[in-house]
Parts: C-alpha cells; sequence; structure tokens
C-alpha cells in the first residue's frame, strides 16, 4: 500500500483531516471534519487545548485515519512574514544563526518565537553575495497550544506548516498548470475568523499577508443589523429562511455591505505587494474556505479586483476516492483545501 500523510488543519469553527496516499497522482483516501464549540479556537490561535483535543479524537474515529502522525498548520496575527536580506551563509551557519541574522525584522523576541524560512534567492550588494528570505516567526505560545491540543488529541504532529505554503501548494499553479506569463497568482482563503492570502509565481512564495477577518465578520454584520440571535443570522447568511426572522434577501443585503468592506481589504493588500514588488502584478486569482461560499463573494472579488476570480480546486490536482456524491464533493472541496495541502509534501518534505 502506498505510504499516506496526513493533513490535520484546526480551524475556528472546525477541525479538519486529509489523509493522502503519495504517488502520482496523489489520492485523497480519507478526509472528515468535525465541529468545534464557540471559544475553543479564536482567530486562528487554539484557547483550550482539551476541547479541541476532543474534537480531534472524535476526527479520528469518524475518519478512520490509519496514521496519527500529522502535519499541522498556523496562520494568525501571531505569525509575522517578511521578506529580508542578509549576508550569504551556507545553509547549516544560516540555520544554526538565524536567530541573530533577523531578531531586527521581526516585533518578537527570537527566544519566544519559532523561525523558519523559505529561501527567495541570491544577489549581489556592494559586491557581496546576499540571500533574499521569506522570513516566518511565529509565537512560541501559539505554536505550544496548537501541539497541546493536538497531543490532547492523541495524535503526533511531525511538522507545523504555515497555511498559506500549504494552500498554494493545494490550490496553486505550477510548472505543470495554466501558464502565469500574465502575472503571479494570489490564493486567498477565507475562513470564519481569519483570512490568508499568498502570491506566489508557479508555488514560489512572493508575498503572504494575514487578515484578522473572515466569513464570521459577515455573521455578525447581519446579527448587528437586523437584531438577531449569531445563530440564526448564520443560517439567514447560507440562504435558509428561517421562521420569524426577516427574509433572506435582507440578510443578503447586509452580507454584501459588509462583504465589500472586506474585499477591500483583500484588495488593498495585493495593491501594496504589487507597489512594492518592481514588476509585480497579480494575473489570477483563487479562492478557498468556508467564507468563501457566501453566495456572490467571488463575484464580489472579480467587480473590484480586474483580474480572473475563480474557485481553488484541491481535488482537481489529486484523485478522490472519498465516497461522497458531486455535491457534496463540491460543499466539501473549499473547507479541505488547507488539510489537503498540509497532507502534501513540500519542497523540503
Amino acid at each position: 500500500m502506498a505510504r499516506t500523510r496526513v493533513g490535520l488543519d484546526v480551524g475556528s469553527t472546525a477541525v479538519r483531516a486529509a489523509e493522502l496516499a503519495m504517488g502520482e497522482p496523489m489520492t485523497v483516501v480519507r478526509a472528515a471534519q468535525v465541529p468545534l464549540q464557540r471559544g475553543a479556537v479564536e482567530l486562528g490561535e487554539v484557547r483550550q487545548p482539551e476541547v479541541v483535543g476532543q474534537a480531534i479524537r472524535e476526527l479520528w474515529q469518524r475518519g478512520g485515519f490509519k496514521s496519527r502522525q500529522v502535519v499541522m498548520g498556523v496562520g494568525n496575527q501571531r505569525c509575522v512574514v517578511r521578506e529580508v536580506a542578509i549576508p550569504w551563509l551556507p545553509e547549516k551557519e544560516l540555520r544554526a544563526s538565524l536567530g541573530f541574522q533577523v531578531q531586527e525584522y521581526i516585533p518578537m523576541s527570537v527566544d519566544d518565537a519559532v523561525l523558519d524560512y523559505d529561501l527567495v534567492g541570491e544577489f549581489e550588494q556592494e559586491g557581496r553575495k546576499m540571500l533574499r528570505l521569506l522570513l516566518v516567526a511565529a509565537q512560541r505560545v501559539m505554536v505550544n497550544n496548537l501541539v497541546a491540543a493536538a497531543q490532547a488529541g492523541k495524535v503526533e504532529p511531525v511538522a507545523i506548516d504555515l497555511l498559506p505554503f500549504a494552500l498554494v501548494r493545494s490550490v496553486g499553479s505550477d510548472e505543470l498548470g495554466m501558464d502565469l506569463e500574465g502575472g503571479e497568482e494570489a490564493v486567498i482563503d477565507v475562513g470564519a475568523h481569519v483570512t490568508n492570502i499568498c502570491v506566489h509565481d508557479h508555488q514560489a512564495t512572493r508575498f503572504v499577508r494575514i487578515l484578522p477577518s473572515g466569513g464570521r465578520d459577515v455573521t455578525l454584520a447581519i446579527a448587528r443589523s437586523l437584531g438577531l440571535e449569531e445563530d440564526v443570522a448564520e443560517r439567514l447568511k447560507r440562504g435558509e429562511p428561517v421562521e420569524g426572522a426577516p427574509p433572506v434577501e435582507e440578510a443578503r443585503r447586509v452580507a454584501m455591505a459588509r462583504a465589500g468592506s472586506f474585499v477591500d481589504e483583500i484588495r488593498s493588500s495585493l495593491e501594496f505587494y504589487t507597489a512594492q514588488a518592481q514588476g509585480a502584478r497579480i494575473g489570477r486569482v483563487l479562492v478557498t474556505g468556508g467564507g468563501s461560499r457566501l453566495a456572490g463573494f467571488l463575484e464580489l472579488l472579480g467587480d473590484r479586483i480586474p483580474v480572473p476570480v475563480d474557485r481553488g480546486r484541491p481535488l482537481a490536482k489529486v484523485r478522490s476516492q472519498l465516497n461522497l456524491s458531486e455535491e457534496a464533493l463540491a460543499e466539501a472541496e473549499p473547507v479541505l483545501a488547507a488539510a489537503i495541502g498540509l497532507a502534501m509534501p513540500g519542497r523540503s518534505s
């Protein structure tokens, strides 16, 4: 049997896992999700490790995953991603001295951070050989809480990746995919509390931004505007009529107004990237995540970001053996993108 890898995505509203059999093509052999009680994870950070651990244990029972070794992801406001330039060093020496080299670039002590990097390229500056890195710094306490949740769930984290990197692996175009000569590709994952933005060029990451907003902001806007409980507002947002509540059309009007402000935040992030990176241009936008399923959201993005906008489709890059109807697969695909990407081997795996 082919070797498998499991990606475990701890979101704000659910824990999700996908198990991939390695090969050509890779195959999703198992996937499942279990909802989380409100407050267990806030803004992408684990607040209650034992509660999340209990959900992970239930996830393994429900999904029947064959391995308890998992790759997990982080992507929240406790993560800093910066492009930095430092003097060239061999990889072993760079790893050993990374904290000393990059302290000035991150707003936290290196003693309180978990550090990693992605090599962007090499260049010369005033006759000196330099390295350009995409530096990743994650607050150690936040990472420790994620690991504690995994341990409470009786699974073993063998690696922790940055979620934007995993999402690019999951849905981003590569050298075998669509031609990107018209510009770089932006992958946008809209979660409940957090939105991850990653710009890449044939899987080489160029820019990452993590926004502390997502689908729940739309739900809260409906609830506050129409004087509703949050669960009722969520059902209306999904287009489900609720007896005694305002019509779905009224909720949709509020949702589109709040979504418009949110789309403007995304557009500003992409404009910042193209303004500070010489010759950069966004050629296409791919969208994933539960928040992306809001009716009219992709069309709104397309209206305000004048490039082709489409759904990211992880099941177009891997084969599926999931016993689901086409309708159920289409519903699950946006929320499985992160777990599938985490299970996929990275360039260093």
